[in-house]
């Protein structure tokens, strides 16, 4: 496991497969909100603490999660303040589902974010009303990249964001608060995905059309 410090609030984490194995955490059932899920997350939270003093619980993080072809994966982990917790739902991906979304959660401008990377974020969304309010806070922060959407055969919908950044790994912090409606995705692997199994919605300007719905 490889440790790398951020900030005071946020850290990147990169598990090898044997890692995942060791902290008993699975690609495919990341995200759940499942008792197995909640005790992997803690076993790995107590070993970031020992190595690095990050101290947070699993109730006041913000997680972004990237899964590799090795099976192993990289990950970004935010410590939220106690007046955002106070503001706003479980953001982690392990406990998005313990509460619905709230109205009340106040938005921050979207800082035009430059950079030489130009970046597919992906999220999934198991209701169309999750997709819609998405849409309509990006819309609200002054989103106006290239955004996709898209509905598979199982009726969970999708969301594709371009966005420019400094880096291919990291994500602008004004996308956060979508893990409190739904999922990060592998964007890659997603396109595959949604080749056979989804049909468009929306194919140009998906944020600003959808946002008109919510």
């Amino acid at each position: 496991m490889e440790l790398i410090r951020i900030s005071d609030r946020k850290l990147k984490i990169m598990l090898t497969p044997t890692d995942m194995c060791h902290f008993e955490l699975n690609a495919d059932s990341f995200g759940e909100d499942s008792m197995q899920m909640h005790r992997a997350f803690r076993l790995l939270l107590r070993e970031i603490r020992t190595q690095t003093g990050f101290d947070a619980d699993d109730c006041h993080l913000s997680v972004q999660y990237f899964p590799s072809r090795e099976g192993g994966c990289e990950m970004f982990i935010s410590n939220l303040s106690s007046e955002e917790s106070d503001h706003s739902p479980h953001t982690s991906q392990i406990s998005a589902a313990l509460s619905p979304p709230k109205e009340s959660m106040q938005v921050r401008p979207f800082k035009k974010h430059g950079g030489s990377f130009k970046k597919d974020c992906a999220y999934r969304f198991e209701a169309l009303p999750h997709l819609l309010q998405v849409c309509r806070r990006l819309s609200e922060l002054g989103f106006i990249s290239d955004s996709t959407a898209y509905k598979d055969e199982k009726g969970a919908y999708f969301l594709f964001l371009t966005v420019q950044t400094n880096s291919p790994f990291s994500t602008p912090e004004e996308l956060d608060f979508i893990v409190e409606y739904g999922s990060i995705e592998n964007a890659s692997l997603l396109r595959l995905y949604i080749r056979e199994h989804a049909a468009l919605i929306c194919s140009q300007n998906a944020v600003g059309e959808l946002a008109k719905l919510a």
